[in-house]
């Protein structure tokens, strides 16, 4: 039997890669240390290090002694990652913990950026066992006060939508479609929206300032999720050129959504508030679809009187 495993897996430096795990390990301490070795992994990919460096510090969590992990050269990420679980189970605000630490900037980002991704998964528990209907009920009419209040505060032009909502503004003739994962796409998906718009006819000036919203909303899902997805749509039935950019991240909370999409220059994310001032400023009209497990932002603008002046009269 070991003669066939070496014939079937030729490649025996894999034994050396992939460490092995404690012979003592309790189930319990095997989940802990899958759970820091995926925390640990994120806040590397997060922070711009390499696929491979996370890979491998995922594998070295499960398998590495306390006093390794802290000595040897993977022990920072795994150490705040450690802290970052205990801070979740001590009940602590990890925002105002994250925000104390004298840390370089990019590791502070992605701690930040770790903990709204994955808050529900990682850093919560239900502490009791009170009815979860009520508590859908009453999210349900604070969420309708919100929508009216930003509704007529932004004079219509910003709506909060329902998920079953998002169907009717799925509808027209799709242009184009690109995916959204890192900074890189951000020009990528600007030039394949607009050559699609400029081979449509829209005039020059017409699909600068669309595009300037665009790259608004894909930063957004590039800085607070884990990938998203641009789609441009064409619907001659309302008249409309729409972008609609979904995202898997953590959504935006409620509580913040006012202050975020209402004040200009407030922002409990980097360039939220800011951005939701210009598409609002730009845009016919913004939807936005937010949940725990992503968002949908939709910038609608019209077609009329967008049309460069040769194909007004071709």
């Amino acid at each position: 039997m070991r003669r066939l495993f070496k014939n079937v897996f030729k490649d025996t430096s894999l034994d050396d890669q992939q460490p092995a795990l404690p012979p003592d390990m309790t189930y319990k301490d095997l989940q802990y240390r899958t759970k820091r070795g995926f925390l640990a992994k994120k806040l590397t990919e997060y922070a711009g290090m390499g696929a491979m460096e996370g890979d491998d510090l995922f594998y070295r969590s499960i398998s590495m002694d306390s006093e390794a992990e802290r000595n040897g050269e993977y022990g920072f990420f795994l150490e705040i990652s450690e802290q970052m679980l205990e801070w979740a189970d001590e009940g602590s605000d990890l925002r105002e913990e994250i925000h104390r630490l004298t840390i370089r900037p990019e590791i502070q980002n992605a701690m930040l950026k770790a903990y709204e991704m994955f808050k529900e998964e990682l850093f919560s528990e239900r502490k009791s066992s009170e009815p979860v209907e009520n508590a859908l009920s009453l999210e349900d009419e604070k969420w309708k006060v919100y929508r009216d209040v930003i509704l007529a505060s932004t004079q219509g032009k910003l709506l909060l939508l329902l998920e079953k909502e998002l169907t009717g503004y799925k509808q027209g003739r799709i242009l184009a479609e690109g995916t959204i994962h890192i900074f890189s796409d951000i020009p990528r998906c600007r030039k394949l929206a607009q050559q699609t718009l400029e081979e449509m006819g829209y005039s020059n000036a017409s699909i600068m300032s669309w595009l300037l919203v665009l790259s608004e909303a894909i930063t957004n899902t590039i800085k607070h999720g884990e990938e998203g997805k641009m789609t441009l749509i064409e619907d001659e039935d309302q008249n409309e050129i729409r972008f609609m950019i979904e995202d898997k991240g953590p959504g935006f909370p409620l509580e913040d959504l006012p202050k975020a999409t209402l004040l200009a220059g407030y922002s409990t994310k980097k360039s939220l508030g800011q951005g939701f001032t210009l598409m609002m400023k730009i845009s016919k009209q913004v939807c936005l679809y937010s949940s725990t497990k992503g968002s949908t932002i939709i910038l609608s603008f019209n077609r009329e009187g967008h049309k460069g002046k040769i194909n007004q009269t071709g």
